[in-house]
């Protein structure tokens, strides 16, 4: 069930990261049950959703991912019956956290190694994914150019992303002292091998709590940060959409929500209506 359920989300255009979690969450499931979810009956279904919900440390994320993975699981497999049984999940409309300028100089302050402020920084700089920054390439960095060619991220976009001179700097600080051989950022145990999800969180919380920033961050956060960063600097929606590599322009409107654009060009229709010489 597990290799065949895979080649199918590959062919409905999933992401690896995605493909993860649904695993992980139906592999407990069958755990559970001693037996593949496309043979569990539906009253054995919602005895372990409620048992996931009552039990499980991390129950709504666990919760979410096994419903979604078992919908699409269903639905792929025609058992049209289990799929209708699934209980509806609403989606919340939550702001994501966006760190202030003050913020993100303190955090790149505060690791000793030039390792971690540069991979915060360049994260920073130019809105990458996690998953993108562990798969960055050194031959992926122009740095003549002053940018990032992002290739197969989550919305199989390829992708051009502008680095600041800072950025750029920082990495050539980054190859000359650490001496990457194939990823840019790699991991501390296995030279040519890529620095693993779980070290860079890790790493991002101790700068964090170093920095004294009270706000729930993550990696992601830091994304979010461009993103809002860059429309107040007035940024062009359409462009910040490309550079973040979103296949649905709603998903970047979000951040006009969190972004304090300038009050300067904020006015009332009839400012303009009645300006000297329409009267």
């Amino acid at each position: 069930m597990g290799e065949e359920f895979i080649r199918k989300l590959v062919i409905n255009d999933r992401a690896k990261s995605t493909h993860e979690n649904y695993l992980r969450q139906m592999s407990k499931l069958a755990l559970y049950y001693n037996r593949t979810p496309l043979e569990i009956e539906i009253g054995e279904l919602e005895e372990y959703l409620y048992y996931l919900i009552q039990k499980d440390t991390d129950s709504l994320s666990s919760f979410k991912h096994l419903v979604y993975g078992l919908r699409k699981l269903y639905q792929l497999f025609d058992k049209e019956e289990l799929h209708l049984s699934l209980p509806s999940i609403k989606r919340v409309n939550k702001l994501p956290v966006v760190l202030s300028k003050q913020e993100v100089i303190r955090l790149l302050k505060a690791p000793a190694r030039i390792l971690e402020k540069v991979m915060f920084a360049l994260t920073y700089d130019t809105g990458i994914r996690i998953d993108e920054l562990t798969n960055l390439l050194i031959s992926n960095v122009d740095l003549d150019r002053g940018q990032l060619h992002v290739r197969q991220s989550k919305n199989k976009k390829t992708r051009y992303i502008t680095m600041s001179s800072h950025a750029v700097r920082g990495i050539k600080k980054h190859i000359a002292l650490n001496d990457p051989k194939d990823y840019l950022f790699e991991s501390p145990t296995r030279r040519g091998m890529p620095i693993s999800k779980t070290r860079i969180r890790i790493l991002l919380k101790e700068a964090v709590e170093k920095a004294g920033i009270k706000k729930d961050v993550c990696v992601h956060t830091l994304r979010h940060t461009y993103a809002t960063h860059q429309l107040e600097a007035g940024q062009n929606i359409m462009v910040l959409k490309d550079s973040l590599g979103h296949g649905d322009i709603r998903t970047t409107l979000i951040y006009l929500h969190i972004a304090q654009l300038d009050s300067v060009h904020k006015f009332g229709c009839m400012e303009s209506l009645y300006q000297r010489g329409n009267e």
